[in-house]
């Protein structure tokens, strides 16, 4: 169905959700897990690079855009967006 993975420096480094599962609320859910336990780590702050599809998904749930990026993968170049999002203590 889906997963994501948070990393120790509270990047939010990958999420994926099968496209037969998309548009249901998964990416919402494990959003939510993400940020649960963050928070519980004692983040402030979490981020994360979004894909042009994922940028507005991220926008809605709070992120904001810190700059845009260009990145190599495989030979290709892609775009893609720094966001963040910080949470009162």
């Amino acid at each position: 169905m889906g997963f994501s993975d948070l990393t120790a420096d509270g990047c939010l480094d990958m999420m994926f959700v099968h496209p037969e599962f998309q548009g249901l609320g998964v990416a919402s859910s494990l959003l939510r897990r993400v940020e649960e336990k963050a928070r519980t780590l004692g983040f402030r702050r979490i981020y994360t690079e979004a894909s042009r599809t994922a940028q507005s998904f991220f926008e809605r749930k709070g992120f904001r855009v810190i700059s845009r990026q260009t990145v190599e993968k495989r030979g290709q170049s892609l775009e893609n967006f720094l966001m963040d999002k910080h949470y009162a203590e």
